[in-house]
């Protein structure tokens, strides 16, 4: 749902910026798009890199119990999106009330 909403307020801009240059508000705005996915995906790296570093010391010494470890990769997966996801909610939230011209 977020990432509807987001896509529904990105959409114009993008589509605007493809035929001419764009306006200094949208290029403000096409800015952050880059920005925050580049911040988000090297944010989701290291959460996972924790993530299946965690898994595999408590693997090692035993306190990962058998019936967890097909729900391991599910775990790294889950802590690398989480970054991306809370920035999507978060536009998905600031986008509606930004002033359309």
């Amino acid at each position: 749902m977020h990432a509807g909403i987001t896509l529904w307020y990105r959409w114009p801009i993008l589509l605007a910026a493809g035929a001419a240059p764009p306006a200094a508000r949208d290029a403000a705005e096409l800015n952050r798009m880059v920005s925050e996915k580049l911040a988000a995906a090297a944010q989701g790296m290291i959460a996972g890199q924790a993530e299946a570093m965690r898994l595999g010391f408590a693997a090692m010494t035993g306190r990962l119990p058998a019936k967890r470890i097909p729900d391991a990769s599910a775990s790294i997966a889950h802590a690398a999106l989480r970054p991306a996801l809370r920035k999507v909610k978060a536009n998905a939230k600031r986008l509606p009330r930004r002033k359309r011209r």
